[in-house]
């Protein structure tokens, strides 16, 4: 055989073995593994807040039990009582997944959130900032490769804030804990492709004051 058909042949048996592998993947497994786009509308729930249109991007991975995920939005409208702003959310996710069975995955995770709220008045602009780091519990079940639902339930410590004092909501004397609950809906439309939806809170405590964050998503992931 010449070596032509010798490499032929390898990259042909090389692609059955990861189209095998990737058809052979677990429902759970194809909808933890994804990068996606969405859009969001988010608002501060308490007195005197407000809402705003956003979008983010977000990527999921699960390979032997080590899970992981990253999202970051951003929201171009104000969600403080201020005439104007802006504001900007990064989440991030590690974690081990123990699976119960072929569509049931459950298990642990360390996070960390930044969280910082801009209020604009009269040009004049004050960033109000959070970082927090902690833990919770996250699970993702998937009875069929057409849908699936996941979700994540954790406690953050506030480890800084940007120790602010001007008008509008923000952390003004020290870094504000959170609860953090999400959850989400994903449906596969064709291929790889999927639709998803999903409603976040976040219960930030701080100096005996807290402020409520209500996040509503909709978009559009790949699965790998």
């Amino acid at each position: 055989m010449k070596m032509r058909d010798l490499f032929v042949a390898a990259v042909v048996s090389g692609c059955a073995v990861l189209c095998t592998s990737a058809y052979a993947a677990t429902p759970v497994e194809n909808l933890l593994n994804n990068v996606g786009v969405y859009g969001e509308y988010a608002g501060i729930t308490n007195s005197l807040g407000s809402s705003s249109g956003g979008v983010g991007v977000r990527a999921e991975s699960y390979w032997s039990g080590i899970y992981g995920n990253a999202d970051i939005s951003y929201t171009p409208g104000t969600l403080s009582n201020a005439p104007g702003g802006h504001s900007t959310m990064v989440n991030l996710k590690l974690g081990y997944g123990v699976p119960i069975d072929s569509s049931l995955v459950v298990g642990p995770y360390v996070g960390y959130q930044y969280f910082a709220n801009t209020n604009t008045v009269d040009g004049f602009s004050l960033t109000d900032s959070n970082n927090a780091v902690g833990g919770g519990v996250f699970a993702a079940w998937a009875p069929d490769s057409r849908w699936g639902v996941q979700g994540q339930l954790g406690y953050l410590a506030g480890v800084s804030s940007s120790l602010s004092d001007g008008a509008g909501y923000g952390f003004y004397q020290q870094a504000a804990n959170l609860l953090n609950v999400n959850a989400e809906v994903d449906y596969r439309i064709s291929g790889p492709w999927s639709l998803f939806a999903g409603l976040h809170f976040d219960h930030y405590m701080e100096s005996g004051q807290s402020l409520n964050l209500l996040r509503g998503t909709f978009g559009a992931m790949l699965s790998f």
